[in-house]
């Protein structure tokens, strides 16, 4: 049976982070800042086949909805969810006194299944969020990052290989991302801190190798944390290119976040 799927908007920001503000229960399906002074929601068509609902943006406090469209959408079986944090951006100088903007986050995640066993796998993706008392508008996204995985592959195909793996008859392979705070620079947007923690199960499994034939034995029987992608970068937006960028290139970690 395949792993409950790992559903990215779990994963925490650090409780003490001022700038990656954790989203509150509001109304319905409704996620708000602390205060409620702004909602969002991002609701599922209401029928098979139609068209994806917009991002809902609503201000409670004084009545304000608004209905915007995203550059992304279900279609081939893509699920779309938020992300239930908001980043806060610093005012520009030159801002009104009343405009906000954050960035906000969706996750973007597709499933695959096969003989024995499914994953799947999902990416964070930032965009641009400006508001005003009169005024809401999603604008360009600003990151694009591989957020979590968790594949399942069939390695026991017969009774010997049941007996050898120890009735551990599948691999297991998850990679899990967090986003926070990064050190206090200034700049347009604030330096974030992006860390993944990749694990395999048993410890010797190895996604690009036959497992079928290994002779497990019980301290095998583990999720390992595998040390190459279980990594810490620091993202910072580059006006150049109008996104964030890692201080470094990430590993190839395609086996753990591929479905």
């Amino acid at each position: 049976m395949l792993l409950p799927l790992l559903i990215a908007a779990a994963q925490p920001a650090a409780a003490s982070d001022p700038v990656v503000i954790a989203l509150v229960a509001g109304e319905g399906d409704r996620k708000c800042l602390p205060d409620k002074s702004l909602c969002l929601d991002l609701p599922a068509p209401a029928k098979a086949g139609e068209a994806d609902g917009a991002l809902v943006l609503t201000a409670p406090t004084n009545g304000d909805a608004s209905d915007l469209p995203l550059p992304y959408s279900r279609d081939d079986g893509q699920s779309l969810n938020l992300w239930p944090y908001l980043i806060a951006v610093p005012p520009r100088d030159d801002a009104p006194a009343d405009a906000r903007q954050y960035l906000m986050g969706v996750v973007t995640s597709q499933t695959a299944m096969y003989s024995g066993g499914g994953g799947n796998g999902s990416r964070l993706r930032l965009l641009r969020l400006d508001t005003t008392p009169s005024n809401m508008r999603v604008g360009d996204e600003v990151l694009d990052v591989v957020w979590d995985s968790s594949l399942m592959i069939r390695a026991c195909f017969s009774e010997q290989a049941m007996k050898d793996r120890r009735e551990a008859c599948h691999d297991e392979y998850n990679f899990t991302g967090t986003l926070s705070a990064g050190p206090a620079e200034a700049g347009e947007f604030p330096a974030l801190t992006y860390r993944a923690v990749a694990t395999a199960y048993p410890r010797t499994a190895r996604r690009s190798q036959d497992n079928g034939g290994l002779r497990l034995k019980a301290a095998d029987l583990v999720h390992a944390k595998d040390p190459e992608c279980s990594y810490e970068r620091t993202l910072r937006y580059n006006p150049a290119t109008s996104r964030y960028e890692m201080d470094r290139p990430a590993p190839d970690c395609s086996d753990y976040t591929t479905p």
